[in-house]
């Protein structure tokens, strides 16, 4: 059987999303860092909650684990290994969960801590207070995507034909 373009493009994909996460994990080490150090409220907001601290420590060797994951089942994909699919379908599975865990996150323990520190009055430093995690949040969306289309496509018939069946080798 021919390789489903999909596949192809999907194990490309995968180098693309691993790369960009590993970017991630770097610049939110070193805000996570730069927090610390700052006497910008915000910043120390990143800091105040010890359950936002320990999210955060959770989210760096798991996403570091993650983009390997990902790296590999890229390979694996572009090389019709079936168990890229599974660990595809895997990392999908853990991304989705994991993305809307992390909006839930932002949300209780960042977004609200803000509102209730910004000032009444509309000011500016309020609406960048405020909007830095709310865009954080919106983006989430966005990063849920790709793990939905890889999902969907990873479970298509014709994908899961292409990759045949998972026949242990025989002695």
């Amino acid at each position: 059987m021919q390789r489903p373009t999909s596949v192809t493009l999907f194990g490309i994909l995968n180098f693309v999303f691993a790369a960009f996460g590993v970017i991630g994990l770097i610049g939110s080490l070193a805000l996570f860092n730069l927090a610390a150090n700052s006497n910008n409220s915000v910043f120390k907001l990143m800091h105040a909650g010890p359950s936002y601290v320990a999210w955060l420590k959770i989210c760096i060797p798991l996403g570091l684990l993650s983009c390997a994951a990902l790296l590999a089942a890229g390979i694996g994909l572009l090389r019709l290994e079936h168990w890229a699919r599974l660990l595809s379908v895997a990392y999908a599975v853990y991304a989705i969960v994991f993305v809307l865990a992390g909006m839930g996150v932002n949300l209780f323990w960042m977004i609200q801590p803000m509102f209730k520190q910004a000032p009444r009055r509309a000011e500016l430093a309020a609406a960048i207070a405020i909007g830095g995690p709310l865009s954080g949040t919106v983006g989430g969306l966005f990063w849920v995507l790709y793990p939905i289309l890889l999902l969907v496509f990873m479970l298509r018939p014709k994908v899961v034909a292409a990759f045949g069946p998972s026949v242990p080798p025989q002695a």
